[in-house]
């Protein structure tokens, strides 16, 4: 299962409200560290024209608006839940088509049966986010044909495709993931000491010649302000760390994977994997709350 289609249409709505989540807050952050830093460059030359003064307090009230916004909308709580949900549901997805523990009865119909009653759990616990869940998604299908396909395969086949569509697939996008995040930690590290230099300098030049003009000391004051709001909202150490981890557990995971020789280990090795995959998952609920 590489595509979002596969997955049961709840996940692709979660998925999708969290996408739509996080957009909305980048583009509101980045709006408000724009109109922020235009306000404190026309401040700068307000002394110039009346004009500029009036644009330059028109584009406060801009960045207030927005920051207002963002707080009213609290976009990202629902990025952190939605995502927390849709986690949840791939988490149950392949335990279901893999017949792992609690989906591991006899029968396949029971084991369907029983994932959609769970479904039906995970939406009323988040039921405060019936808003942003899509109602387009709420037309298709809970039980793909992709997930119906992997419950019948033999156990060799299955157990290929869980390590292909699973184990690697995740191994490589945690792997991937810390270190993107820990380079964006250090460039944007690297971004907030220019700004602090730009700006001391800056101080000690209208110290020295106090008569310089124009000196955009407020304007690299809030660019630097901005660029920590952003590593807070980013949290690229932490999320460096805590895929980095999850990647070496996959991986120590992964290693154990050849010892699985019957439909009985493969349901506890599946359980095990799951388990590991879930214990970073519910970390976004908890990021949410801090």
């Amino acid at each position: 299962m590489q595509q979002s289609e596969d997955y049961p249409a709840l996940y692709r709505s979660a998925d999708a409200a969290s996408n739509e989540a996080q957009a909305s807050l980048i583009f509101c952050h980045k709006l408000n560290i724009f109109l922020l830093a235009a306000a404190a460059l026309m401040a700068l030359i307000s002394t110039l024209a009346i004009i500029v003064a009036i644009i330059s307090a028109l584009l406060f009230l801009g960045s207030l608006a927005t920051y207002i916004y963002m707080h009213n909308k609290n976009f990202q709580k629902t990025w952190y839940e939605a995502r927390a949900l849709a986690e949840s549901i791939k988490t149950a997805t392949w335990r279901l088509a893999l017949s792992a523990e609690p989906f591991n009865a006899p029968s396949d119909e029971t084991n369907i049966s029983n994932f959609r009653k769970l479904l039906i759990e995970l939406l009323y616990e988040n039921r405060g986010m019936g808003a942003y869940l899509s109602g387009e998604h709420a037309q298709q299908e809970q039980i793909t044909p992709m997930m119906l396909s992997i419950i019948q395969l033999p156990f060799p086949e299955k157990k290929q495709c869980y390590l292909d569509s699973r184990i690697v697939e995740q191994l490589k996008w945690y792997s991937k993931k810390s270190g993107e995040n820990r380079a964006s930690s250090k460039k944007y590290f690297i971004y907030l000491c220019a700004a602090y230099f730009a700006a001391i300098s800056l101080l000690l030049v209208r110290i020295a010649y106090p008569s310089t003009p124009f000196l955009p000391i407020d304007l690299f004051a809030v660019i630097a302000s901005s660029i920590v709001g952003w590593v807070q909202i980013k949290r690229f150490d932490e999320l460096a760390s805590a895929y980095g981890l999850t990647a070496h557990e996959i991986g120590i995971i992964k290693s154990r994977f050849e010892s699985v020789q019957s439909s009985t280990h493969l349901s506890n090795f599946v359980g095990d994997a799951e388990n590991a995959f879930s214990r970073e998952h519910t970390q976004w609920a908890a990021r949410r709350d801090h």
